[in-house]
């Protein structure tokens, strides 16, 4: 009798015999067996009250038992014929969509997700567009609202962020979310060497072509295009939907990029937040202790928050603020009432990069822990490999959008002043590059507006009124060409659910704020008009920081 080794197991012919014996009899037995979906309540597509559970029907699900079945077994049993949304949404996993122009597209599996208290019943696939930009799309199966939403990723992706599609689904969005072309980790580079198609992926293709695929899918499932489609995403994200409105003006009706990350692997430090910590932190050591961050801070406050008329440890208008670091210079010995000459030059260095006065207690975690070790953005550093294709990561910043703004679209950025990560420079030195490009003010927010945020870091959780429906902004701009001349930020007491720019509804809720804050285009700024509540966006009105006059 022959055998060989395979999968580090001993395999005899009697075995491989018996094992394709069983590949012959398989469809007739799974035939014989009552598919999953048909097990829904009569009258009722799976999901909405006839299953206890996901159905999933994935076509490897036979190997799962014999890995040696893997090439040979096909599919598990045959498609359902039923035009009910549970039938449409097992058929997407059979469905060939090789032939999408720039997005073959392979299915990879299909299960209905039931309604559970105020989530809908959910059609959700997993899918991947070749080579090898994985994706997953989540399909209201009875309550789509016509639209459809691709989110975007965070840091070096690697894997889906489904928190915001099952946010927006709560709204009737079909909703896709991808792994930006590769597996990893949030932060590692090593997925990027020697992998050029990766990188392009990364840069700017996978968002490009995953809207392709999505829609495809989304009018294959619910037999109509959508009305409408967004794009919305933060940091890299943010990017994203920079790439987006500057390569592929017609992909989206509406866009929102907020904390835009332009620069990733292999550029020079000193572009992002991550050169901060050449500064903060050197040679295994803090530069400045967290303490001696917080009395910078500390100082920053007491000498510029209340330059808009309110004192609420918000600084609106950094860069109108006159600190400097040589205010704190020890005139002796080192105490923990000021800072060493030492100290002072490096506080000057972090803050001629362009981050901000009022982002100190960012730096915190960041790139100096709390025991003076190094921070969290520390090890992101010290990548010393040279990527040959950087230039995909950072060609986000043409400011030629006439295209998109012939299309009719319409974008939504936004950033904060607090930023510890991305250098606020950057977003409103773009927006002031783009309306020159375009030629005023006025054309230029006809379909483009910045919203600079007070307070506001990388992360939600500082002091700024940091939570904005950015969305219902963008909605109402699109579908109503209502544009956006106020946004009303609040500062969350708690946070059920949030990823970047997305809120759970509510979360909103307005027993559930400290205070509210009006947001304007910039370069205007909400500032307290001296009456009224000052936790209330009311008492705020618009303030022109140029001609130093209120706006009527």
């Amino acid at each position: 009798m022959m055998s060989f080794t395979t999968l580090g197991r001993r395999v005899t012919s009697a075995t491989i015999a018996a094992l394709l014996l069983g590949v012959l009899l398989l469809p007739a037995a799974q035939a014989q067996q009552p598919a999953p979906l048909l097990s829904a309540a009569p009258g009722k597509s799976g999901g909405e009250g006839g299953t206890s559970g996901p159905v999933n029907v994935t076509i490897r699900a036979a190997t799962k038992e014999n890995p040696y079945l893997g090439t040979i077994v096909g599919q598990p049993h045959a498609m359902p014929t039923g035009d009910d949304p549970a039938s449409r949404c097992i058929q997407l996993a059979y469905a060939d969509l090789s032939t999408i122009k720039d997005a073959p597209t392979q299915m990879v599996d299909a299960k209905i997700q039931p309604a559970k208290g105020k989530d809908p019943a959910i059609c959700v696939i997993n899918a991947f567009i070749a080579p090898q930009i994985a994706f997953r799309m989540w399909l209201p199966l009875t309550t789509w609202n016509g639209k459809y939403m691709q989110n975007g990723c965070g840091g070096r992706c690697g894997d889906f962020l489904p928190d915001q599609c099952e946010i927006q689904t709560l709204r009737g969005y079909a909703c896709l979310a991808h792994d930006l072309g590769h597996k990893g980790t949030t932060y590692d580079n090593v997925w990027a060497i020697g992998n050029i198609p990766a990188e392009i992926d990364f840069g700017f293709r996978a968002t490009h072509v995953a809207a392709l695929a999505g829609k495809v899918i989304t009018e294959r499932f619910y037999g109509k295009k959508p009305k409408y489609a967004y794009f919305i995403g933060a940091s890299t994200g943010g990017r994203q939907a920079m790439v987006i409105t500057q390569r592929f003006p017609l992909d989206f009706d509406g866009v929102i990029g907020g904390v835009a990350g332009g620069s990733v692997p292999g550029t020079v430090p000193g572009a992002r937040g991550f050169g901060l910590g050449s500064l903060l932190f050197v040679n295994g050591k803090a530069t400045l202790s967290p303490d001696d961050i917080r009395l910078a801070h500390a100082a920053v406050v007491a000498r510029c928050d209340a330059a808009d008329g309110l004192k609420d440890n918000i600084i609106t208008d950094p860069t109108g603020c006159p600190f400097q670091p040589k205010e704190l210079l020890c005139k002796g010995d080192k105490t923990a009432s000021c800072l060493t000459q030492a100290q002072v030059t490096v506080l000057d260095a972090v803050y001629a990069t362009g981050f901000q006065r009022g982002s100190e207690l960012g730096w915190i975690g960041a790139y100096v822990a709390a025991d003076s070790s190094a921070g969290r953005y520390i090890p992101r550093t010290t990548d010393g490999y040279f990527y040959p294709y950087s230039w995909v990561f950072n060609d986000s910043n043409n400011p030629d959008l006439r295209p998109f703004k012939k299309a009719g679209g319409k974008f939504i950025m936004y950033a904060g002043w607090a930023d510890e990560v991305i250098n606020p420079v950057g977003s409103y030195s773009y927006y002031e590059t783009v309306e020159r490009v375009i030629g005023n003010r006025k054309d230029t927010q006809d379909f483009f507006r910045l919203f600079m945020i007070p307070g506001e870091a990388h992360i939600p959780g500082g002091v700024g009124a940091e939570s904005i429906n950015y969305l219902y902004a963008l909605e109402d701009w699109v579908e109503k060409g209502k544009a956006p001349d106020v946004l009303i930020g609040r500062k969350l007491k708690t946070i059920k659910r949030m990823l970047g720019p997305i809120i759970l509804e509510e979360d909103m809720r307005a027993d559930n704020y400290l205070y509210s804050r009006p947001q304007y285009p910039y370069p205007i700024q909400g500032r307290y008009t001296g009456k009224g509540d000052p936790d209330d966006a009311a008492s705020f009105a618009a303030w022109d920081p140029a001609s130093q006059q209120w706006v009527k």
